[in-house]
C-alpha cells in the first residue's frame, strides 16, 4: 500500500514539475528541443530487449524487432530505429547541418540533429540523438507536437549494457571492430516513399499532452 502511495506522489509531482513549461503553439521548434533535451523527467513505460523509453501520451507501439519500432498516433506512424552497436562500442557519431532542408540544427551542441524535409504539404521529421533515429511524416499543425514526441521518445531511451552484451554473445548483433555509422549519409527524400501517411480522416486530438506541455 505505501508503494502504491509513493508511486502516485511521483506521478503529480512529475506532473507539476513538467506542467507550464513549454507551449507547442507558441514556442519554436527550438526552444521546444531544448526543453525536451534538457527534462527528462518522464517515467519509463516501454521495455524493449536491451533500451527501454518513455512513450508520450496518445502513442502506442504497433510492430517491434531487436533494433526497429513503429510507434502509431491517431494519425501517424513514428519509426524508430535504435544502435545498439554502436552505442556499445561507444562510437563518436557526427552529424552535419543541410542548410538546404526546411529544418537543420544540431540538438545539445552537436550531440544529435534534428532535420525537417517540406515535401508538398508534409514535413518529415527526422531526428538522431542518443543512439537513435527516429522518423515521422505529418501535416503542418502537427508538425511542433511531432517534434516534441519524437525528442521525447529518443532522448529518454536508457540502455541495458548487461542484455546488449548478452544479444552479442547470441549472435544477435555484429560487433564489428570499426562500427559504421548507420545514420551517416542518410538521404532523408527518399525515405517519403517508405512512410505512409494515414488518411485524414481522424478525430481530433487534444492540443496539449498534459505529460510535458501546456
Amino acid at each position: 500500500m505505501k508503494n502504491k502511495y509513493i508511486k502516485l506522489i511521483m506521478l503529480i509531482m512529475s506532473v507539476f514539475v513538467l506542467s507550464g513549461c513549454v507551449n507547442i503553439k507558441r514556442d519554436s521548434i527550438e526552444d521546444i528541443t531544448k526543453y525536451v533535451i534538457s527534462n527528462k523527467r518522464h517515467m519509463i513505460n516501454h521495455i524493449n530487449r536491451g533500451y527501454k523509453y518513455y512513450i508520450p501520451r496518445g502513442l502506442s507501439v504497433s510492430y517491434k524487432n531487436d533494433l526497429n519500432e513503429v510507434i502509431r498516433s491517431s494519425k501517424y506512424e513514428y519509426y524508430l530505429y535504435v544502435d545498439l552497436v554502436s552505442y556499445y562500442n561507444k562510437t563518436e557519431l557526427k552529424y552535419d547541418i543541410d542548410d538546404t532542408l526546411y529544418y537543420s540544427k544540431h540538438i545539445k551542441g552537436e550531440d544529435g540533429i534534428l532535420n525537417i524535409t517540406k515535401k508538398d504539404n508534409k514535413y518529415l521529421i527526422h531526428a538522431e540523438y542518443n543512439y537513435a533515429s527516429i522518423e515521422v511524416l505529418v501535416n503542418q499543425a502537427d508538425l511542433k507536437m511531432a517534434v516534441s514526441n519524437s525528442l521525447i521518445m529518443i532522448s529518454s531511451i536508457e540502455y541495458n549494457n548487461e542484455t546488449i552484451r548478452a544479444m552479442l554473445d547470441e549472435g544477435v548483433l555484429a560487433l564489428n571492430e570499426k562500427p559504421v555509422n548507420v545514420f551517416k549519409n542518410n538521404d532523408d527524400s527518399k525515405k517519403n516513399d517508405l512512410i505512409e501517411i494515414e488518411d485524414d480522416n481522424y478525430y481530433e486530438e487534444e492540443d496539449k499532452d498534459r505529460d510535458y506541455i501546456n
